[in-house]
């Protein structure tokens, strides 16, 4: 009459194959996990390894030295070697317009790097009218404004607006009243 066993009818059986089959994908992505930072580890060593190495040479004057800055960035324009000029090597297009743009014409100095942010006063006075009439915020404050004054000058909104502040205190009273008996 058995049946079997009843335990393995159990869901927390250990026996079970949904428990088996839970214990192997467990086991499976730890075995993963474990390869991955295995792997993670050794391409650190590399990299560790490989810098080590570069400043050695650096140490040693065989390579030189890597400039990491980012100062270059924030350099101005390259000035021109006049000397490099008169010996006839080549100079940058850029470079060359921009010096003489300098001597000919203003216009030119407007299409370097950075004259954006040169300040003359007729376009700043421009634009910062331009950024106030454009403003979202400006728009909405003047709405409001707008807004309140109409209802300043109507004397029927005034009127409620006295009512509903009146009743509204009462009842912050009444309230302030039950609270103290």
């Amino acid at each position: 009459m058995g049946g079997g066993d009843l335990n393995l009818k159990k869901s927390w059986h250990p026996q079970t194959l949904r428990n088996i089959e839970r214990v192997w994908k467990a086991e499976q992505k730890h075995e993963d996990e474990r390869r991955k930072i295995e792997q993670l580890q050794a391409e650190l060593k590399e990299e560790k390894a490989r810098e080590d190495m570069r400043m050695f040479a650096e140490e040693q004057g065989a390579v030189r030295k890597k400039d990491e800055r980012l100062n270059w960035m924030y350099q101005g324009q390259p000035e021109v070697n006049r000397d490099d000029y008169l010996l006839g090597k080549p100079i940058d297009k850029a470079i060359q317009d921009i010096t003489v743009g300098k001597s000919e014409d203003s216009d030119l100095a407007n299409n370097v790097p950075g004259a954006i942010f040169s300040q003359s006063s007729v376009n700043s006075a421009v634009d910062m009218a331009a950024k106030i009439r454009e403003d979202p915020l400006f728009a909405i404050k003047q709405r409001e404004q707008q807004s309140k004054k109409e209802l300043l000058n109507n004397p029927v909104k005034m009127k409620q607006l006295q009512h509903m502040l009146k009743a509204t205190l009462d009842k912050k009273d009444k309230k302030k009243k039950k609270k103290d008996q």
